[in-house]
């Protein structure tokens, strides 16, 4: 044939044709053997190798030059069947009488019909054997038996009919298969447009090992040749990807647990060296059909490194901001407590770490025109320069309108008026506000949505909770506010807190208000500043966690402010009672 044979797809019609052309020299060698090996006369010898070299001579011509010419090739296969059938029935008839079953010359032409042609083709050509043989058996003496010529009659056209029927189911095949390789070709065309397109490096391969697709960035990143590459072990595709790797053994190291677990997810950091350097996602994910099969692997590679470095460079920015902003939050706070006779004051701050950096809580003290000290707590709803700002807002508000209004609930109510118009749906200030008198030990508080204090009864040795009071400031425009009066004793202590203490979390867990009560009342007794540290340090414990590493400062998710006041116990003075000083006035 003219082109290569090793090229020709099987199931073809080419292949059938050359599959014929071999049967065909198969028959003519026999025939040359039959030949020799025959005792044949002399003259029908010469006959015989006369006919074969036609015949191999018509072959050449048949199967080289006229079979694949461009035109009516029906009419050439036609003339084909005529000839083979004309000479096999000249070969029949110098072989009749010496050679045993010289009929069954006829049967590879029959099948050589049915592989070039169809099947009805086949019927055909074997109908020409069957006339031919009878043709020959008729003319030739001695006549075969009718029985005889029935039975080759018949198994001329079985062998038609057999070849005609593998002819047309051979093609059948061929046709279905060819138009499942076009569809997948297109289908796989339209894929690989897809994954060229896609910012992933991208490696598949089948159940066995072989590489069957590489996309276009993984070309890029690796310096792959799909083309090379396709068809090829994947094992050979890994040892390319993993040379430019930091952990080259590493890296190989992880697919080889694909051997004992072949339907395994792996996901994994690559650290590419070369060409250059990127840090990679690695998701290797089997593939699986309609029935759950595994058919196959796929490999995903994500560049990252861009996404890396602007995510160190957001953190770095988030730290700068959360300096500034602690900065500003802290320069907020005051330098130092009051100095006032006969009461304690110590006051404590700790900012929050993390993402959550300044959470917005904040203290003041504020000395009045009547010699009273006020104590302010508060909780602006936010993170950041905002909520920094809003503390602000909030401290330099209240202390423009206290030396004008010195009662906590008419304070609130003015300071809600003032502050509703510069907040927004979702910011607040929680804020409480209390107003001590030193000398008579009498405290005026009012809250405002804040965590409710506590006070500490020396005499009775327990812990009282006040009241949480109205909404916070900002969320309605009329809210009214009440002042509560509180009278202290020598002893008592009160507690001033953010919610950052009692809702610090532990594995969604929060410290409560149990432990911090608990807390209040075994260090009650003793001063505010051990009081104020043995809580920050319970809370500091709750927050870490047993893994966490030795030596790691715990991380605070909210704020804590801390304001601690005693009144100073008689024994503290060294006097047997308190001694208070009255007007010399009938009515006092």
């Amino acid at each position: 044939m003219s082109q290569d044979r090793q090229s020709i797809a099987k199931g073809s019609w080419r292949w059938a044709a050359h599959v014929a052309e071999l049967m065909a020299w198969a028959t003519v060698a026999m025939l040359f053997l039959a030949l020799h090996v025959s005792t044949l006369p002399d003259s029908t010898y010469r006959w015989g190798i006369g006919t074969l070299i036609g015949l191999a001579v018509w072959l050449l011509v048949f199967f080289h030059l006229l079979l694949f010419r461009k035109g009516n090739l029906k009419s050439i296969a036609w003339s084909g069947v005529i000839v083979d059938v004309a000479f096999a029935g000249v070969m029949y008839a110098l072989l009749k009488n010496y050679v045993p079953s010289a009929q069954l010359i006829f049967v590879p032409v029959i099948l050589a019909t049915g592989l070039v042609g169809g099947f009805w083709e086949a019927i055909i050509g074997a109908s020409l054997a069957v006339a031919a043989f009878l043709g020959v058996a008729f003319v030739n003496e001695p006549h075969l038996s009718p029985i005889n010529e029935v039975v080759n009659a018949a198994i001329f056209l079985v062998s038609g009919t057999v070849a005609g029927l593998l002819a047309r189911e051979l093609r059948t095949h061929y046709r279905a298969e060819q138009q499942q390789q076009r569809v997948a070709k297109v289908v796989r065309h339209r894929l690989e447009a897809v994954l060229d397109a896609v910012d992933e490096a991208i490696v598949y391969r089948d159940r066995q090992g072989i590489t069957r697709l590489v996309n276009r960035r993984a070309e890029q990143i690796f310096g792959l040749d799909s083309e090379a590459a396709t068809g090829g072990p994947i094992v050979e595709v890994l040892r390319a990807i993993a040379r430019d790797t930091e952990d080259p053994e590493g890296f190989m190291e992880t697919f080889q647990q694909l051997r004992d677990d072949p339907e395994l997810e792996i996901r994994n950091d690559v650290e590419q060296v070369l060409p250059e350097r990127r840090r990679l996602k690695l998701s290797s994910l089997p593939a699986f059909d309609e029935n759950d099969a595994l058919v196959g692997r796929i490999d995903v590679y994500t560049d990252v490194t861009q996404d890396t470095r602007r995510a160190a460079e957001i953190e770095r920015l988030l730290e700068q901001a959360r300096r500034t902003a602690e900065s500003y939050q802290r320069a907020l706070l005051p330098e130092s407590t009051p100095t006032l006779p006969r009461v304690s004051i110590v006051a404590h701050y700790v900012p929050a770490a993390g993402d959550r950096a300044i959470c917005g809580d904040f203290y003041d003290f504020v000395s009045t025109s009547d010699g009273k000290v006020a104590f302010v707590l508060g909780d602006v709803v936010g993170i950041g320069p905002r909520a920094a700002s809003d503390t602000a807002l909030t401290r330099y508000t209240l202390r423009s309108l206290i030396n004008r209004e010195s009662d906590p609930g008419r304070l609130l109510d003015e300071m809600n008026v003032q502050i509703f118009p510069q907040c927004d749906t979702e910011r607040f200030v929680r804020l409480l506000i209390g107003v001590l008198d030193p000398e008579r030990a009498i405290l005026t508080y009012a809250n405002a949505g804040h965590v409710p204090p506590v006070v500490y009864q020396s005499e009775e040795g327990r812990v009282e909770w006040l009241s949480e009071g109205g909404l916070a400031l900002g969320i309605e425009p009329d809210v009214a506010y009440k002042a509560t009066r509180l009278e202290l004793e020598p002893g008592d202590t009160l507690v001033f807190y953010t919610d950052g203490v009692t809702e610090a979390s532990r594995g969604g867990r929060p410290y409560g208000q149990g432990k911090f009560s608990d807390l209040v009342s075994a260090y009650g007794m003793g001063t505010p500043g051990e009081l104020a540290q043995a809580l920050r340090r319970s809370v500091e414990a709750w927050v870490t966690t047993p893994d966490s590493p030795a030596g790691t400062q715990p991380e605070l998710r909210d704020d804590i402010a801390i304001l601690v006041c005693q009144i100073a116990p008689d024994r503290l003075l060294g006097e047997p009672s308190r001694e208070l000083v009255l007007p010399n006035e009938s009515a006092r």
